[in-house]
């Protein structure tokens, strides 16, 4: 395990397993999952005729505004899917304000805006941008190294990359797996509403007393 630093305050392995912090994010993802395979049974069903594995739910935490809660949650989603015996990715979609790499105690690496600015994207790519992190069953897509407009770049890029990214996972994991993006702020961008478009399922996280 990385040393980690004081910006990875909160995340759910600081806590204990048994805390009313921990047990409020494992209900969390009770609901979520739960709504995820009634939502897809028949969806599910119909691929299992073409593929032996089941394609990966793909989940988009969204926000009004810029809140350091916000990346937490995601975080700790990913993590308690992970913890659950769930293959899960965490994508940091949010290159403008990326913190989930140091929450993690991880390198600057290939990451989301990278794989949005390439030619071609294939699930070697995919693989090549994942991360482990000291969680079993989570890695992390880091918010990239590129420099670029990612709203344009998600109108152009972000159907195909999802797409090579559950194909991915599908090809991988051997179990139902989740994709968590942590996207920028609805009112920074039409970022959230890119990526809101594409997933199956999406949540509004507000902060009390802020939002």
């Amino acid at each position: 395990m990385s040393i980690r630093s004081q910006e990875q305050v909160a995340l759910l392995t600081d806590f204990d397993p048994s805390s009313a912090y921990s047990n409020a994010y494992y209900t969390l993802y009770t609901n979520i999952r739960s709504s995820w395979e009634h939502g897809e049974q028949s969806e599910q069903s119909i691929e299992s005729i073409h593929t032996a594995h089941t394609p990966a739910h793909t989940l988009l935490l969204a926000t009004p505004a810029a809140s350091a809660e916000y990346a937490t949650a995601a975080a700790n989603i990913a993590i308690v899917a992970a913890q659950s015996g769930t293959p899960t990715v965490l994508v940091d979609a949010d290159p403008r304000s990326s913190s989930l790499q140091q929450r993690f105690g991880l390198n600057n690496n290939i990451g989301w805006s990278d794989l949005l600015n390439a030619q071609t994207i294939t699930t070697k790519n995919i693989a090549d941008a994942l991360q482990t992190t000291f969680v079993p069953r989570l890695r992390l897509l880091g918010a990239g190294t590129t420099d670029v407009n990612t709203a344009t770049l998600l109108s152009a890029k972000l159907g195909e990359t999802i797409t090579c990214l559950r194909a991915y996972l599908s090809e991988t994991a051997s179990s139902p797996s989740l994709v968590v993006f942590n996207s920028a702020p609805i009112l920074a961008g039409p970022e959230a509403a890119l990526i809101g478009a594409e997933v199956a399922q999406t949540l509004l996280t507000i902060v009390k007393g802020r939002t």
